[in-house]
């Protein structure tokens, strides 16, 4: 799926078009999985790099440099393993189908590489067992 990445910017860069530097620049391959912006022109990008880790790595020091926060996306929904007890109500909301049911032991398991951080699965949690880290 490429290396997931969070930019976060700020009203000075909030016009700068993220995607087109980084295909055009680095020749980098970018799909954005989730944006918002805040009334304050702040917010966040969550988007998929395909291409060479070198060149992901020179353009995230790129966007830095032009006053963009970047960082690798790895544990971004966290599970209360304690309060969760797989009732499976995640897995009919998930949009990337990222969870998926183990018949054999009657549990719930997340692949955290297929999910897009859309969010779902946590409004949706009747015991609010799932947690959003962005």
């Amino acid at each position: 799926m490429g290396t997931k990445i969070k930019i976060e910017f700020d009203e000075m860069n909030v016009q700068e078009s993220v995607t087109y530097i980084l295909s055009t620049e680095y020749g980098l391959k970018p799909n954005v999985l989730k944006a918002e912006i805040k009334d304050d022109s702040s917010g966040i990008m969550i988007l998929t790099l395909e291409g060479d880790q070198s060149k992901i790595d020179e353009a995230a020091e790129g966007l830095r440099s032009k006053g963009f926060t970047v960082s690798s996306l790895e544990r971004h929904i966290l599970r209360d393993k304690a309060r969760c007890f797989s009732c499976g109500a995640c897995l009919s909301l998930c949009p990337t189908k990222s969870f998926t049911f183990d018949e054999k032991t009657w549990e719930v398991h997340l692949d955290i590489d297929t999910c897009i951080a859309c969010g779902s699965c946590v409004t949706g949690c009747p015991v609010k067992a799932l947690r959003l880290n962005l």
